[in-house]
Order: C-alpha cells, then structure tokens, then sequence
C-alpha cells in the first residue's frame, strides 16, 4: 500500500466519523434556506464548525458579509487547495439546488483533509461562496473574488453539486442577462388607442425577434435564450406605457456569447423603432463558461470510482453538452479547477425545484453526499501528496 492509498484511507473513515454532523449541516441549512447575500446563518454555522476544527478562519472576505476563506496548514508550505461551499437558497423552493448538500460537503472534506495534514506540505482552504444563484449585492460571489485576485493565491480548486447521477469534469455555459425596458404613451385602449404608443406591443415584437434568432444559432456553441415580461401594463383598458423583458443568454464559447448578446438588444431596438417606442437595453455579463482540466477531472473519477458508485467516464462527460451557468466558471478561467455531481435523486427530478429540494434530506441524498465528501477530500490529499499530479493540472491548464 502507497502512502498515498494510506492517506485516502484515513480520509474516508475521517468522514465516516463526522457522518452525524454532516447531516445535521445539511439539514440546518436545508431547514432555513437563506437567498443570495443573506446567508448569515448558514455562514456561523459553517464558520463556527471550522473554527472548531482548527482552522484559521477569515469572515467577511473582500468585504462580502456572508462569504469566508477557512485554512489548515500542513508540515510544511506548499500548494494551497481549495474546496468550495455554496448555501444560497432559490426564492419559492428553497434549496432546490442542494446548496445545502455542497456547503456540508466542503466542510466535511476540508476537516477530514485537515486529519492528515501533518503528514503533507501545503494548506487546504475551505472557501464559503454567497450568491451563486445570483441575488443581492454579492450575486455570484467567486466572480468578484476572481475580479479582486482572490483565486490566484489558490493553486487548484474542487467542488461538487447535487444531481441525478455521478459525473467528473462537467462543463457549464457562460451567461449574460438583457434586461429591455421600452417606453411608450398611455391612452384609452378602446376610446383612444391611436393616440398611445404600446410599450408592451414593442416588448412581444422584441420576444418574438429573440425567438428567431435560435434558427440562426451555431450548434456548437450551445445556445440557450430564455427570458420573460416582467412589465406588461397596469390595465387591459389602459395602452401600457412601460414594459421590461428579462433575458438570459447563455452559450459555451464566451466569445460567440458577446455577439448572440448584441444581436438580442439589436431585436430591442428594432422594435422600438418598429413600434414608435423607446428602449434602453442593460447587457451584462454574469459568468463565464466553465473551463475543462482533464486531469483534475480525472483523478475526481478515479475517486468516485473507488467507492463503487456507478460513474460516467470523465471522457464522456467533458464532451457532453453544457445544461447550465454558475460562477465556477469564473474561478475555472483563473485556475486549475474541476467539479462534479452527485446521484440524490432518480433522472427526471428538475433542477430548481421542491422535488430537488426535498430529495437532498432523502436517505439516498444523504447517503450520495457522503461518497462526494470522501471523493472530495480523497482528491484534496491526492493533489497535496502528488506534485505531479497538480503540475499536469497547470500545464493543462496553461495550455487550453
């Protein structure tokens, strides 16, 4: 036995040990789901379990109330590995994503990594990410860490995120959002209508104009517009003077994003002007699409695969179809950095939903976060006991 299979050992009986707390983690954040920017009790919480466990814990990093940065140092310095916690809940279904299950994992795989630190040079560095679903000052928070060089003091970063199967190395689509707010004139719609402009006419003209442009889009770049009217008028016999569409643009090549975004504030235009309105269109960028690194995906695999769960083969899933954003990207595009997902319920349950929610306290959500706590900080002591591996980690990312 290597010295390293002796390292993966004592991790995984580490988090065996903190079974009972892990779910009690779990189930107090999914019991008091807190939006974006307001996760305050959820951060005492994991905080508060850190600290307990040894680590040197800064609160409220770069200035972000809910966010913090955790370390546990080793031997000796090294590289630093970063895990990272999401517990943000969604408004209406609360955590429908499963923040809950990723934040309770990233504290369990830092403290199990934390037990055999004495034998490894380096640090690990549980990292608390508000917002990643995007609410309040501090939506998508690693965004702003990234912008403010939080990450490039982080050799590698590793996550996981609750779904309907294991997977390693999946990808995720950059976003930018189009917000059109037109303006028009109000007057009686039966009596007068001739004497109004119709902001919510040029709003569905600019829908329908969004909506012809999936024709033209490139398949390869994974294309995805969707959005609503969130304005639309304050009475049936009153001609709507103010109407505002939301939409999301998301794409796989960040590049070819930019372009899809000015084509869909072009339909804004073109209906205002079709219309007789005025628009004013806000673009902005959100996230960025999720960089690949093969050997980071790999040895997440390689740790999935150990524990005898059934696992696509990470050269599939890193040329799958991207199905949705997160800042991760974000933090992908700055270092070497690889997630993964974890079986908490049967293929069918849609993401962003009571029924997703709900899944993670299941005895099979509860069970699955366990194996992608003992993946995580397998992978965690992997990178700190294998130079090599982390060096083909950079190089690959340096080179894509």
């Amino acid at each position: 036995m290597t010295l390293l299979d002796e390292l993966k050992g004592k991790v995984q009986e580490a988090v065996d040990e903190q079974r009972g707390r892990l779910r009690e983690i779990s189930g107090f954040i999914y019991e008091n789901p807190e939006l974006g920017s307001e996760e305050f009790k959820a951060a005492e919480l994991l905080t508060g379990e850190l600290e307990k466990q040894g680590f040197e814990v800064e609160r409220g990093t770069l200035g972000m109330p809910t966010a913090f940065s955790a370390t546990y140092k080793g031997r000796g310095s090294g590289p630093r590995i970063a895990v990272i916690a999401e517990y943000d809940c969604l408004p209406g279904v609360g955590h429908g994503c499963g923040h809950n299950l990723i934040a309770a994992s990233a504290v369990g795989a830092g403290v199990a990594a934390s037990r055999v630190m004495s034998e490894l040079d380096g640090e690990v560095v549980v990292v608390g990410t508000p917002a990643e679903e995007g609410h309040g000052p501090n939506g998508g928070a690693k965004v702003i860490m990234a912008e403010k060089g939080f990450w490039d003091d982080i050799d590698a970063a590793i996550m996981l995120h609750p779904a309907s199967s294991y997977v390693a190395g999946s990808r995720a689509l950059g976003i930018s959002t189009v917000v059109m707010e037109f303006e028009g004139q109000t007057s009686h719609a039966a009596a007068s209508p001739h004497e109004g402009v119709n902001a919510l006419n040029a709003a569905t003209l600019a829908f329908m104009a969004t909506h012809m442009l999936r024709q033209e889009a490139r398949r390869d770049a994974n294309l995805v517009i969707h959005g609503i009217i969130s304005e639309g008028g304050l009475a049936s016999n009153i001609i709507p003077d103010r109407a505002v569409c939301n939409f999301g643009v998301r794409s796989s090549d960040d590049a070819y994003l930019d372009e899809m975004v000015d084509k869909v504030a072009r339909c804004a235009e073109g209906a205002a002007l079709a219309m007789g309105a005025t628009v004013k269109v806000t673009k902005r960028k959100l996230y960025s699409g999720k960089k690949v690194n093969e050997p980071l995906a790999e040895a997440l695999w390689n740790n999935y695969a150990a524990q005898g769960v059934q696992i696509k083969p990470w050269q599939e899933t890193i040329k799958g179809m991207p199905m949705a954003s997160t800042d991760f990207g974000d933090v992908s595009q700055r270092i070497p950095a690889a997630g993964s997902s974890i079986a908490v319920t049967e293929p069918g349950t849609p993401g962003h939903s009571v029924q997703m929610a709900d899944a993670t306290m299941t005895e099979k959500g509860q069970e699955a976060m366990i194996v992608g706590t003992k993946a995580l900080a397998m992978t965690l002591v992997e990178l700190l006991a294998e130079p090599e591996k982390l060096k083909k980690a950079k190089e690959y990312f340096d080179g894509h």
